[in-house]
């Protein structure tokens, strides 16, 4: 029972996590289209168009992904629970039950996903040149000699995407900086902004 306990609780948790993380800034989109935030997402939900630039996830869809396995994990655990403790059914039959109850889950959330991309602007696309000359915030602490992350916005939209310091200075979080050049299709150059601009 143990089990079913701490799938429900984990699962649920971790999947409200990432619904509210998706609905509000669009984290989590990545794992509708099996795109890495870390090295290619601009806002979570493009990828490398192949052509030096970056474009709008075509939605495809992907059964597995972080979304849909905490959904299984939470609906495992709380199925398993109602047939074991409300039902009185055996460990076996009530875990056969939480499996398939699970698996529905998982289809159901990859979809809802799946759905949610397709409503984005077919339209939609970025090229990180665009970006060049922006003001950023940096959110995740750029090293001297190696990349952070910063978030910035153009025409209305909020993109992120890998940035590295452009005078091989540290760059702390949440500070301002402009973006000077283009590194590649997933990383941009900065600096820090001068006492008038700020």
């Amino acid at each position: 029972m143990l089990v079913f306990w701490g799938a429900a609780i984990f699962g649920s948790v971790f999947f409200l996590l990432r619904v509210a993380m998706f609905i509000i800034g669009g984290f989590g989109a990545d794992d509708v289209h099996d795109g890495s935030m870390d090295a290619h997402d601009v806002h979570g939900d493009v990828h490398d168009s192949g052509h030096d630039g970056l474009e709008a996830s075509d939605g495809a869809f992907k059964l597995l992904s972080l979304n849909s396995i905490t959904g299984f994990i939470a609906m495992f655990g709380w199925a398993g629970l109602a047939a074991y403790l409300q039902y009185g059914l055996p460990f076996p039959a009530a875990l056969a039950i939480a499996g398939v109850s699970g698996f529905f889950v998982l289809v159901i959330t990859a979809l809802l996903f799946y759905f949610a991309m397709k409503l984005k602007s077919p339209g939609e696309e970025f090229n990180i040149s665009q970006a060049v000359g922006t003001i950023a915030e940096v959110y995740l602490q750029i090293p001297p000699s190696g990349t952070g992350k910063i978030s910035f916005s153009v025409n209305g939209t909020k993109y992120e995407t890998n940035a590295v310091s452009g005078s091989g200075k540290m760059i702390d979080s949440f500070e301002k900086v402009r973006i000077t050049g283009i590194i590649d299709s997933h990383t941009a150059a900065v600096a820090r902004l001068t006492e008038e601009e700020k």
